[in-house]
């Protein structure tokens, strides 16, 4: 598996998103932000001034299962701390062709489970792009356990994995030869049909929000994942956001999207930690 992935585009990959992560101008940020391991994987703490310890949001990066860390998304996880009042702790799961998705679940597990032995007793998962795909699995393999999210947030989400609902006539989406290459490895199949599908099946998750940009080829399978959460009988408010491509959580769209997280999140009992 992988057999397509070239080591050396790979490496390319990480290094080109790791300097342009760096580049960006640091958003000013009213609280703390700290970094730490667990597990033997490194995790960044944003915790806003007057937030709840009882309550933690994991944040899970996108670049398709194949390259960022804890530098790719500082902007969003600082810009989702300030709009819900809560702290996020960033994850650097591992990624293919190294690992695999369940590798990268195994990872958000241990940090939801140190979250836990510190105190928090409410989590919440917020996956972007790739992360998504994450965040997804992982609140399906702890339905039912001490670790359950209280809810999903997803933002331009991957969820067919087979790319088999990818929408070639939408033109802001992510690299469809890119994504087919990593995510065979990801999910470590030799046939891309065989990769999973998370629209499908909405049992086991939590209330769910989920944002899309109207040109993303992502779009179908998003909408799949509404369908299911309404016949399964999941909470679930979807937001396609006019006129945004892939990866809209680091523009302009982003304040609008998480103002409407916040308010779902709101009335689904959230880890949120503003005070009154």
């Amino acid at each position: 598996m992988g057999d397509d992935l070239d080591p050396a585009e790979v490496s390319r990959l990480r290094r080109g998103a790791r300097e342009r992560a760096l580049a960006r101008p640091r958003r000013p940020f009213a609280g703390t932000v700290a970094d730490s391991w667990v597990d033997g994987r490194a995790v960044r703490s944003y915790a806003p001034t007057g937030y709840d310890p009882s309550a933690a949001v994991v944040f899970l990066h996108g670049g398709y299962g194949l390259f960022g860390d804890l530098e790719l998304q500082d902007d969003p996880c600082r810009r989702i701390a300030a709009a819900l009042g809560a702290r996020v702790v960033a994850v650097d799961y591992r990624l293919a062709p190294e690992s695999s998705l369940d590798d990268a679940v195994t990872d958000t597990l241990a940090a939801l489970r140190h979250l836990a032995r510190e105190g928090v007793g409410r989590t919440a998962l917020f996956g972007d792009s790739a992360g998504g795909a994450v965040a997804v699995a992982t609140a399906r393999r702890a339905h039912d356990t001490p670790l359950a999210p209280a809810w999903l947030a997803l933002t331009n989400p991957n969820l067919d994995l087979t790319l088999g609902s990818f929408d070639t006539t939408r033109p802001g989406g992510p690299d469809a030869a890119l994504s087919a290459a990593s995510f065979r490895a990801w999910a470590r199949v030799d046939r891309l049909a065989d990769a999973p599908r998370l629209d499908l099946d909405a049992t086991g998750l939590p209330p769910t929000f989920v944002a899309v940009g109207e040109q993303d080829s992502l779009l179908p399978e998003v909408r799949t994942l509404a369908a299911s959460c309404a016949r399964d009988g999941v909470p679930c408010e979807l937001v396609e956001v006019p006129g945004a491509s892939h990866g809209f959580l680091g523009g302009d769209d982003a304040p609008a999207v998480l103002a409407a997280l916040r308010a779902f999140v709101r009335d689904a009992g959230p880890p949120s930690g503003a005070r009154s």
